[in-house]
């Protein structure tokens, strides 16, 4: 961080500048990121088709693919 008193180049750890005795004005948190709602319903309904999608293929084309029946005969 450059202080703002003389432009010298500190460490961020440093709270007074090494070189004008200046308090350095504290580094700001950074905010905290809220989750969105929208794409967490996004990604649940991509993870739904992706299951739904892998289920088809095992039950329905897999074993049309390979030749035997959907189902057993009875």
């Amino acid at each position: 961080m450059d202080c703002p008193n003389c432009g010298v180049y500190n460490p961020e750890d440093r709270q007074v500048c090494w070189r004008c005795d200046q308090e350095l004005p504290k580094p700001k948190e950074p905010k905290k990121k809220r989750s969105d709602p929208q794409a967490t319903m996004r990604r649940m309904w991509i993870i739904v088709g992706i299951v739904l999608i892998l289920w088809i293929l095992l039950t329905w084309l897999l074993p049309m693919l390979l030749g035997g029946p959907a189902t057993p005969a009875p």
